[in-house]
């Protein structure tokens, strides 16, 4: 009977060890798979926000050539209507400068513009990124070794066996109390057949 118990605990320490070992290899094939979906959604995120800042770089470019060419047209313009008329001095000099004043506060806007959609882009990207951090799960599972296993499996055994009477002990005394000294000293031991 004690021998049927052993066994019985030994192979359900076994199979709980497997189990612990199948659930950790499910757990880390879970969280692998968790953590290259959170790196493909950052990838994707960030081709989207490249794509969107090339965009704004492209619009401001075209914004501060379109800026440029205005400011030209309308000097030559000024120019021509000098030339035409016989006028120049200050009056020219002044609807000059006019326009390149105007031309100076449109490229700093434009500028300035560019500026706040960059840091937008900045902001966003650094929320991704932490967002994409915060999703990572970098926890280590452990499965138990196969030694675990095998130690837990014969500690199970050694109890169960212990606890249905058997002896792990290699042929001791059945009586327990004949070697136990008692207010008497050894003589009570001696006198029932002990040491």
């Amino acid at each position: 009977m004690a021998v049927a118990t052993a066994a019985i605990a030994v192979a359900s320490s076994v199979y709980s060890g497997i189990q612990a070992r199948e659930k950790a290899d499910q757990q880390n094939a879970y969280r692998k798979q968790q953590n290259e979906r959170a790196l493909k959604s950052m990838q994707s995120q960030y081709s989207q926000l490249s794509g969107a800042e090339a965009d704004a770089r492209e619009r401001s470019i075209v914004a501060g050539m379109d800026n440029q060419t205005e400011a030209m047209r309308r000097k030559s313009s000024i120019n021509l209507m000098a030339a035409a008329s016989g006028t120049q001095g200050l009056s020219v000099d002044s609807l000059l400068q006019g326009v390149r004043s105007e031309q100076g506060r449109n490229m700093n806007t434009i500028l300035n513009n560019q500026e706040i959609e960059l840091q937008g882009f900045r902001n966003q990207a650094e929320g991704i990124r932490t967002q994409t951090a915060s999703r990572i799960d970098n926890r280590t599972i452990q499965k138990p070794s196969w030694g675990e296993i095998g130690l837990n499996a014969a500690n199970s055994g050694a109890s169960a066996y212990s606890g249905a009477g058997g002896s792990l002990g290699g042929g001791g005394n059945s009586n327990p109390q004949a070697t136990m000294p008692r207010s008497g000293g050894w003589t009570n031991s001696i006198q029932t057949g002990g040491v």
